[in-house]
């Protein structure tokens, strides 16, 4: 049996796009007789501190689904840019300290970037267990960085690219979510085995008829469509615009807007909506992942903003929403506008375009017509494109090809 090491600082209990991503395609490729192991953190996302039932100091094994998964300690942190690279850096090390005694030696080790800095973990891995790597990039961190002004441009950033560059080199191939993405890397390493795998989604775990009492309950029962934000609460998300463009609307336009999630600008969208008096805006807390589907599913429409152009970012609730048959309105440019437009199953505005926005709105709140049209589109984009059995066979295909090739 091919055995998988994912070498990944995110994995469940954790939420987020990655950690969902890599448990269910790891989940897929034991369908396709993988013997797959997950090598990750002991959680610790979005909290910055570990969860609680595990120890902070010591290694531990347990089974997530049907993946054996290893977490070693790390240095955590919340925010703080420092502190973040002490993080990424101090989980590298771990992992590469750690993996060799509590795993197996697997035939190919998948790694997950970012962090990029995980790059030193996963030679230390590969070396240690003679076994080719592919690089998992599911974002051009160095660029985004910069682009959100975490990091300038100064000798940071190119130390961050050389890293990259070279793992790019080393890998036995690269993977990326996105077109630009394996763009971006040919452009580094033209002769470099790379496949673009795009993130997808379960699709039989989505649908209108996931919808139950406690979703719509949570949704909260005042009149008009529920446009939903389900996800991370961060700065690249840009939801500022959310309410900026609902201050806009005029009164007699139905419709409303619920935000699920947790992260660093929660409480300044939490003291927005009270000091501004924004009604239609209802903020809940992050709720577990099995319970996504049936949110959506009582939801009206997606709303999915961006507020900067990312490289290659394409945000995985796309897929979850196309599945969910909802209409998105969504705040992007890019590969992640193209992918919406192309399978025409919502609205799509430039960032910051709070007019096109409110526009869109109406249209959405008032046309049931449209909602139903916009969203049975997405369902079909979903059950064609992005349905993750699908992903999941061409990723076999990749790793069978690197074993196969392998000295």
């Amino acid at each position: 049996m091919r055995r998988l090491c994912i070498l990944t600082q995110y994995f469940p209990p954790e939420m987020g796009a990655p950690q969902a991503r890599l448990s269910e395609l790891g989940e897929l490729l034991i369908d396709r007789g993988w013997q797959v192991d997950a090598l990750t953190a002991l959680p610790n996302y979005p909290a910055g501190r570990v969860f609680d039932g595990y120890d902070t100091k010591r290694p531990c094994l347990e089974i997530v689904g049907r993946i054996r998964t290893a977490r070693v300690p790390l240095v955590t942190a919340k925010q703080g840019f420092v502190k973040r690279v002490a993080s990424y850096l101090s989980f590298s090390a771990s992992a590469g300290w750690y993996g060799p005694k509590l795993l197996e030696r697997p035939d190919v080790l998948l790694v997950e970037s970012p962090p990029i800095f995980i790059g030193y973990g996963a030679r230390r891995l590969a070396r240690r267990w003679r076994c080719p790597f592919v690089l998992n990039v599911s974002d051009l961190w160095v660029d985004s960085a910069v682009r959100m002004g975490v990091v300038g441009e100064g000798w940071k950033a190119r130390m961050a690219r050389g890293l990259e560059h070279k793992m790019y080199r080393q890998a036995a191939a690269v993977t990326g979510q996105s077109d630009e993405i394996i763009e971006a890397v040919r452009a580094v390493v033209p002769k470099q085995r790379t496949r673009v795998i795009t993130n997808g989604v379960t699709v039989d775990r989505f649908g209108p008829d996931k919808v139950d009492e406690q979703a719509r309950q949570l949704l909260g029962s005042e009149p008009g469509p529920v446009f939903l934000y389900a996800g991370l609460l961060g700065l690249a998300q840009g939801l500022d615009q959310i309410l900026d463009t609902v201050k806009k609307l005029p009164d007699d336009v139905p419709g409303r807007v619920v935000i699920i999630g947790e992260g660093p600008l929660r409480e300044h969208l939490e003291a927005r909506v009270a000091d501004e008096r924004i009604a239609r805006v209802r903020m809940v807390p992050s709720q577990p992942r099995d319970r996504i589907p049936a949110l959506l599913a009582a939801a009206d429409a997606a709303w999915i903003p961006l507020g900067l152009s990312i490289p290659g970012s394409v945000p995985s609730k796309i897929y979850e929403a196309m599945a969910s048959q909802l209409p998105i309105l969504m705040f992007a440019s890019d590969e992640a506008a193209r992918r919406v437009e192309s399978a025409e199953c919502g609205i799509v505005l430039a960032p910051g375009d709070l007019d096109g926005a409110a526009a869109a709105f109406s249209r959405l709140a008032t046309e049931a017509p449209l909602r139903k049209q916009l969203g049975q589109a997405g369902r079909r984009a979903a059950e064609t494109t992005y349905d993750r059995r699908v992903i999941a066979q061409r990723l076999d295909d990749l790793l069978c090809e690197v074993v196969a090739a392998r000295p």
